[in-house]
Order: C-alpha cells, then sequence, then structure tokens
C-alpha cells in the first residue's frame, strides 16, 4: 500500500534565516546512464544479455521472491530474490568504475567459465562528459574507455586503452577539488577507490557502520584504511575538513608514534640506569637504597676516585726510586762481574807462572842427564844416563846430587808464586760472593719494581672501570631524564595539536551544521516528526544520534542512521556543497530487518529529492531490493527493466544458473 507522501522538506525545526542558498549542481560528478552484459564483443541479439538503462533520480533493481505457488529448483520460492544478480549488478559498477574484482573468487570463475568472451560495458557520465567504459571477465584482456563516443561507436571501433584515462577524469572530477589531499595514517593521496568504496558499499558489510564499507568476505581487493582514515574520506568530501586540519592530523599522528615509542622506551632506560648503578655501588662496596645511594653517591665515588689515584700516584713516585735503585744494583753487579772476571785473570796468570817455572826447572834437569859436559876430576866422560844404566855408583852419587840442587831451586822459587796464587784464588772468591749478592740483590728489586707495576696497573684499571661504570651510570640516567623531558614536552605538544584540530574542527563548525540538519531532515523523514537527530565530530571521528525520548541504538537504527547519513550527503551534494559524487548504491537495505513502513520511505525520499529537482536530478540512486517499493514506483521510470527472477534461469540477471 503506498505511503502518505510527507513534505520532507518543510520538516525541520525553525531556524534563523540562512545566508542566501548556493545555485547548487546541474548534473552529478558520476552517473551510469546504461549498463550491458555482453557474451562477446558485439551488439548483436546473440552478443547481449542485459542492456539496462538507468537514469538520473531514483533506480529500483528488483528482484521479487517467486509467489509461494511457484515451483523452483530451490526448493523454497522466498529465496529466490536473494540469488537473481543484484549483487552481481552492483559488483559489475563497482568493477567498471575501477574496483579490481566484479565478484568473490568462486563468483568470478563461474562467470568467466559460463562467458570466456564476455565484456561488462557501461555509459557512464564523469561531470557532462560522456564516456564508454569497457572491462573484460576474462583474464589478460585489457579493459577500454572512450570518451566523447557512444556505445555502438566504440564496441565498431574496437577502441582498446584509455581506461587509465578514464579514472584519471573520475579522480580530477570527484576527488582533486577536495580540500584535503592526504590521509593523514596511510600517508598517501585519497583517491577516487576511497570514495567508491563509500559510494557503493558491499552488501555483505550489511549497513552494520558508518565507514564499514567493504566486508572481507565480499573479496574485494580493495584498500583497507585505518578507522580513522575512512573518516577523513568522510569529512573531506562533505568539506568539512581542510588541508590545515589533515596536517594538524598528521602531525598529531606523527606526535602520537613517537610518544608511545617514548613510553615504551621509557621503562627500560630506567631499569638500565638502575642496574648500571647497582653494579658500581656493589664495585665500591656500599649497600644500595642506603644513606650512600642518593645525591652525595657521585660525590663518594669521586672522593674515592681521588684516594686512589693520589695513592698510585704516591707509588709511581716511589717506583721511580725503585727503578733508580736498580739502576745502581745494576751497575754495582756489573763492576763485581768485572772485578770478578780481573781476580779469574789473575789466578790463571798465577798459575800459568807456576807452571812455567815447573816445566823451566824441568827442562834444565834433563839437559844435565843427557849433556856430554866436561866431566869432574875423578869422573869419567860417560852420560850420567848410561851410566845409570850400567849400575854405575858414581852416576848414582852424582844423579842424586842433581836431584838434590833443582829441589832446591824449586823450593826456593814455589813459595812466591804460592802465596800470589793463594791470594788470587782469594780475591776471586771474594769477587763471585759479591757479584752474586748484587745479582740476588738486582733481582729482588727487580722483582718487587714488577709487583708495585702490576698493582699500579691493577689500580689504573679499576679506576678505569670505576668512571667507565660511573659514565654508564651517568648516560642511562642522561638518556632517561631525556626520554623523561621529551614526553613531558610531546605531552604538551599532542594537547597543542589537539586543541589546534579542535579550534580548525570548529571553524568547520558550519559545515558540520549543515550536514547535521540534511541528516535530521532524512531521519524525519524515515521516522517521523518527533524524532530528534544530528550529526557530530567528535575527535577525528563522524557520529550520528537519533533521539525519541532518549538516544535510539540497536542494529536496525544502525542501518537507519547509515541510510540516511549517505542520502544527506546525496543532498548536500545536490546542493553544490561538498564532493560526494552524486551516485549512490546502496543493494538490498532491508536486509538489515527493518520495518517495512520506515524502508518504503527511503524510496519516497529519493522520489522527493527528485520532484524538488529543477530539470534532470543532480543525483543517481540506485537500490537494489527483495521487499517491494512502495507501489507507485512498481513501474517506469524508477523501476529498472528487468524485474529479476532466480525462479528460472532466464529471469536471473546473466540469464543463466550458474
Amino acid at each position: 500500500m503506498a505511503m502518505k507522501q510527507l513534505d520532507l522538506f518543510s520538516s525541520l525545526p525553525s531556524q534563523p534565516a540562512p545566508p542566501p542558498p548556493r545555485a547548487g549542481r546541474s548534473d552529478p560528478l558520476l552517473w551510469v546512464s546504461e549498463l550491458l552484459i555482453l557474451r562477446d564483443w558485439a551488439l548483436s541479439d546473440e552478443a547481449v544479455i542485459r542492456r539496462i538503462k538507468l537514469r538520473r533520480g531514483l533506480n529500483v533493481l528488483w528482484a521479487p521472491p517467486a509467489p509461494e505457488s511457484v515451483e523452483n529448483r530451490l526448493g523454497d520460492g522466498q529465496i529466490t530474490g536473494h540469488t537473481a544478480g543484484k549483487t552481481t549488478f552492483c559488483r559489475f559498477i563497482r568493477y567498471l568504475l575501477g574496483e579490481q574484482r566484479f565478484g568473490t573468487a568462486r563468483a568470478q570463475e563461474r562467470i568467466r567459465d559460463a562467458l570466456p568472451e564476455g565484456w561488462v560495458v557501461a555509459e557512464v557520465f564523469v561531470g557532462d562528459e560522456r564516456w564508454i567504459v569497457g572491462r573484460p571477465f576474462a583474464l589478460g584482456v585489457h579493459p577500454f574507455a572512450v570518451k566523447g563516443s557512444s556505445v555502438e561507436e566504440a564496441l565498431a571501433e574496437r577502441g582498446r586503452g584509455g581506461y587509465q584515462e578514464f579514472l584519471g577524469a573520475v579522480g580530477r572530477t570527484v576527488v582533486e577539488p577536495t580540500k584535503v589531499k592526504e590521509l593523514p595514517h596511510q600517508r598517501q593521496p585519497i583517491g577516487w577507490e576511497h570514495v567508491l568504496a563509500w559510494a557503493v558499499r558491499d552488501q555483505e558489510a550489511r549497513f552494520a557502520g558508518l565507514v564499514e564499507w567493504r566486508d572481507p568476505s565480499s573479496e574485494s581487493e580493495t584498500q583497507r584504511l585505518t578507522i580513522d582514515d575512512k573518516h577523513v574520506v568522510v569529512r573531506a568530501m562533505l568539506g568539512l575538513m581542510s588541508d590545515e586540519e589533515g596536517e594538524a592530523q598528521r602531525k598529531f599522528e606523527d606526535l602520537t608514534k613517537e610518544k608511545a615509542s617514548l613510553e615504551e622506551q621509557a621503562p627500560l632506560l630506567v631499569e638500565r640506569a638502575s642496574e648500571d648503578r647497582r653494579r658500581l655501588m656493589k664495585r665500591l662496596g656500599l649497600r644500595a637504597g642506603g644513606k650512600d645511594d642518593g645525591p652525595l653517591f657521585a660525590t663518594r665515588l669521586h672522593d674515592h676516585v681521588k684516594e686512589r689515584r693520589a695513592a698510585l700516584e704516591a707509588a709511581e713516585g716511589a717506583i721511580e726510586g725503585l727503578r733508580a735503585e736498580i739502576g745502581a744494583a745494576r751497575e754495582r753487579a756489573r763492576e763485581a762481574a768485572e772485578a770478578c772476571g780481573v781476580r779469574r785473570q789473575e789466578v790463571r796468570e798465577a798459575e800459568k807462572r807456576i807452571a812455567e817455572e815447573r816445566q823451566r826447572i824441568e827442562r834444565s834437569g834433563m839437559h844435565t842427564e843427557e849433556g856430554r859436559a866436561e866431566p869432574s876430576p875423578g869422573q869419567c866422560g860417560v852420560p850420567l844416563r848410561l851410566a845409570l844404566a850400567q849400575g854405575c855408583p858414581l852416576a848414582e852419587a852424582q844423579a842424586a846430587a842433581e836431584a838434590a840442587r833443582r829441589g832446591e831451586g824449586a823450593a826456593e822459587a814455589a813459595p812466591g808464586l804460592e802465596e800470589a796464587l793463594a791470594e788470587a784464588e782469594r780475591a776471586l772468591e771474594e769477587a763471585r760472593a759479591e757479584e752474586r749478592a748484587l745479582a740476588e740483590e738486582h733481582a729482588r728489586l727487580s722483582s718487587k719494581l714488577n709487583e708495585e707495576s702490576a698493582r699500579i696497573a691493577e689500580g689504573r684499571a679499576e679506576i678505569a672501570e670505576l668512571e667507565g661504570l660511573f659514565g654508564y651510570v651517568k648516560d642511562a640516567e642522561r638518556d632517561a631524564a631525556q626520554n623523561a623531558r621529551r614526553l613531558e614536552k610531546l605531552a604538551d605538544s599532542v594537547k597543542e595539536s589537539s586543541e589546534l584540530q579542535a579550534a580548525l574542527r570548529r571553524e568547520h563548525n558550519e559545515a558540520i551544521a549543515r550536514l547535521s540538519d540534511r541528516f535530521g531532515e532524512v531521519v524525519r523523514a524515515l521516522l517521523g516528526e518527533h524524532v530528534e537527530a544530528r550529526v557530530e565530530v567528535r575527535g577525528r571521528r563522524v557520529e550520528t544520534r537519533v533521539d525519541d525520548r532518549g538516544e535510539r541504538e540497536g542494529a536496525a537504527m544502525t542501518t537507519i542512521k547509515l541510510l540516511a547519513f549517505d542520502l544527506a550527503a546525496l543532498k548536500l551534494g545536490v546542493d553544490g556543497h561538498g564532493q560526494f559524487p552524486g551516485l549512490l548504491v546502496h543493494d538490498g537495505p532491508r536486509e538489515a530487518d527493518m520495518d517495512g513502513r520506515i524502508y518504503e520511505r527511503i524510496f519516497l525520499y529519493a522520489k522527493l529529492l527528485e520532484e524538488k529537482s529543477k530539470g534532470a536530478p543532480a543525483f543517481q540512486y540506485v537500490i537494489t531490493t527483495t521487499a517491494p517499493p512502495p507501489v507507485e514506483l512498481q513501474t517506469s521510470p524508477w523501476l529498472l527493466d528487468p524485474l529479476l527472477d532466480a525462479s528460472k534461469p532466464e529471469g536471473r540477471l546473466l540469464k543463466m544458473d550458474l
């Protein structure tokens, strides 16, 4: 049953007289006038599967459930409206407008198997320019786009290329005029693909959230944005923020990240400083947490190091004297060694003289025995040796006399030589004893020097270790203090950045108030005059409120608020505010358990937007449904041809079962 038509635009509460309204748009920024599904590259009856004409204004794609009396292969007549191709139709629009995929992996596979040479082609208006755009179902075949041509001409010319130029034209028309150029979190420009995700939502997302545009189950491969970046897209497209606010938000993001990083480091730096201090105090023999572990800690360390260094300097001074003493001992040992050598030489010379004297005497005796000197009176001239051999008594007497003379000569020479030798040997022994004593003294002093040098080296190493540990403590405590100071400054900077953003948002209050008015207008059109509704920007996010004796929430209310927000964005674009493209597609919003009367009012509101337009509407609203639209809209021009019916293959969008 048709509802009573409401004057939705007169339902706003009284307000102060606004400034003169802007002229508004004469055309949508983007809309689709025709969509073709082709079996292959041709416009013959055999090649064209569907040729669906669309219009500016309201477009309803209806797939009613089959009557209970009608048999169908699914076994339940009520499910046929849900498998007729409504979502595929919306996915084709998204595919033509730049999305990477036209269905889930399984859906794409089935369509490619059924239509290996198939294409989806559309006539798309970007501003006042007409483009013919085509994309294939098959892999490896390039899309095309031709400006200023007709479908027939584009297919006849078998044009290729131009698709990126088409997307560039869409970006220039829809996105470039916005006052925000970059997403603060992603650090990349706002692109048409981000706006498309909002303008043509996933049916799988169930209209469950204002910025829940794509559900993973749809396998769209659309870039996933953070929640805050999605809100930036919304605010940018509705004129609720500017580049200055975007820059402030980017700075806020940087400050917040740095602050989080410093907060993570802070306990680690403090613990490192404490651990280094504990090690140093243990090395000094001090008790952590005691009286020594306080402001005077550095003074105690300084005094300790000063005392140790003074002691080491004194020890080094003593070592210098010890080195001099060692040098003197070394010189004495050298002199003793030289004296010992002199004495040794004297002994050798004395021994040599004694040996020479003995040899001289022996040679003298032998000469007498063997010589032929004149015999003494009464003696014969026979040599003494021979006479002795013959047993001559006179020879024996003469030999005895000669021996006595040699003995007397040796006895006369021996006392002097022996005394000299004994004296030299005594002097040598004394020299050796002194040499040994001096060598031992030198060795003792050298050992003492080595010990003192090692002790001094250990002392210096200890001082170096203490100073190194203290350096670590100072560095760690300095880093912890710098981190704390930086955190304090960052907290102030984050606060200042947040306040700056709030101030900039206040500058956009007029735009927010305008959006809130449009949102309230749509909500009252759907729910009644007694309802209050508004839009707020809290922090960096857009929030919607609906009050009816208290704030109303729940799944159905969430969907109603979402649909009302999208329609308010559409109306703002019609009025010439913001950059919402003028194209809005809602795929099966009734699925969210919405009351039937409220659901009908969505269609009626779109129809009233048409009626308030001067000339052709400056928007295109496409809505798919299994529930019946209002009776008055179940006809041309609002109802799209064909009426889908999954109870039979030819009733489906692709005219076949997949």
